[in-house]
């Protein structure tokens, strides 16, 4: 059995009877797939989407057929949620999409705002984005799937991932008439904390080296130009000054308080707090979560949110920590849901792909296994 499926199948049969779980049903068949592409006007930008649902004379009868919005990570991400390059280049989300539709979901994916394909958006992503927008976004998407003959308006799921999970949960306390929630890499932790360890947990781990306990030019450079994942790089680049981009790298003037040329384990402490302030600041490239500018992390939502959950957390997730998850589970029991099912991935990351370590999280593709598992979930929770 690829360890994918090995890793689902104890993920179901590990559950209780309440939720429901798919452990002892029979597999859903897989039919084939029908198509409607869609244009859906958000205010300001009109982005395209496509609507995914089981083909007539297939084995999921000829509907209507629950519906599930899917919702992307950070980042002006394509319907697709496009990854990687060459070879091991693949769509998550079409892979989502199409796992769930053959197996009776229609399912609703769309474009981010501003973003036109693929590695192609508008400027006006960076600079107008925000995720209270996202889930207003995320409303007409949902509301333009529910429009057509072949969507059930009375069986709806979102299914989101990292940023997307927080926006996902923010529209389901928002509209109430979701029924299921597949959150993947949560945002369970206060976004201030999240990048923290993206800095902290990942990026100066990688900066120092396997080994050092200092980050230096060299080290800086090695991490840089070596084989980390996309937050390893991003957090260790925080430690680097700017100008040196472009030539190697040093580490920043702003940082190295004594001027040796180094980072010893006290100016890393201190200037990770001067990093995070720069962050979350309007010339920051986090200040989309600002407090007073975003929705909350999953966790502050909890409360809010009564119908059947289903969290998936990949053990090296390098951008979404697995340390949050004992927080974003306790939060759920607090509100008394017992509906909940939080299930940690061994050796997966973000996308649930393969990854020895957070460092090592590059943003691989999940086994196939994964999704199908998904579906049946979402099958047994949104039954009739």
């Amino acid at each position: 059995m690829p360890r994918a499926l090995a890793t689902l199948a104890v993920l179901f049969a590990a559950c209780s009877s309440s939720p429901k779980h798919p452990a002892d049903a029979a597999p859903l068949p897989a039919g084939p797939i029908a198509r409607i592409a869609l244009e859906v006007d958000l205010g300001g930008c009109v982005t395209k989407a496509e609507l995914a649902y089981p083909a007539e004379g297939g084995p999921h009868g000829n509907g209507p057929f629950p519906v599930v919005l899917l919702l992307a990570g950070n980042g002006p991400h394509d319907m697709d949620v496009t990854m990687g390059s060459g070879a091991s280049r693949y769509g998550m989300f079409a892979m989502l999409s199409d796992a769930l539709a053959a197996r009776g979901f229609a399912v609703v994916r769309s474009n981010k705002r501003f973003v036109n394909g693929p590695g192609k958006f508008d400027a006006r992503f960076w600079r107008e984005q925000n995720t209270r927008t996202f889930t207003d976004d995320a409303g007409k998407v949902l509301d333009a799937a529910l429009a057509q003959p072949t969507c059930d308006r009375k069986r709806i799921a979102v299914f989101g991932w990292s940023e997307g999970t927080a926006v996902g949960a923010e529209l389901a306390v928002r509209r109430g008439d979701v029924d299921a929630l597949v959150l993947q890499g949560a945002v369970s932790l206060p976004w201030r904390e999240t990048v923290r360890y993206w800095i902290e947990g990942v990026g100066a781990s990688y900066a120092r080296g396997y080994e050092g306990s200092s980050i230096t030019s060299a080290s800086l450079k090695a991490a840089l130009r070596g084989k980390g994942g996309m937050v390893a790089k991003l957090g260790a680049s925080f430690f680097a000054d700017p100008a040196s981009m472009g030539t190697g790298a040093r580490v920043s003037p702003l940082l190295d308080t004594n001027g040796d040329g180094e980072l010893d384990s006290t100016e890393i402490e201190l200037g990770i707090e001067r990093i995070l302030d720069f962050a979350f600041s309007q010339k920051g490239n986090v200040w989309i979560y600002a407090e007073g500018r975003t929705v909350p992390p999953v966790t502050d939502q909890a409360a809010r949110l009564a119908m059947q959950v289903l969290v998936l957390q990949g053990e090296h997730d390098a951008s979404t920590p697995a340390h949050g998850i004992a927080r974003l589970s306790a939060a759920f029991a607090k509100a008394g849901n017992a509906r909940v099912l939080v299930r940690m991935l061994p050796g997966m990351g973000h996308t649930l792909g393969p990854a020895a370590s957070p460092i090592d999280d590059l943003g691989r593709a999940p086994d196939a296994a994964t999704y199908v598992g998904v579906a049946e979930w979402l099958a047994a929770n949104l039954a009739r």
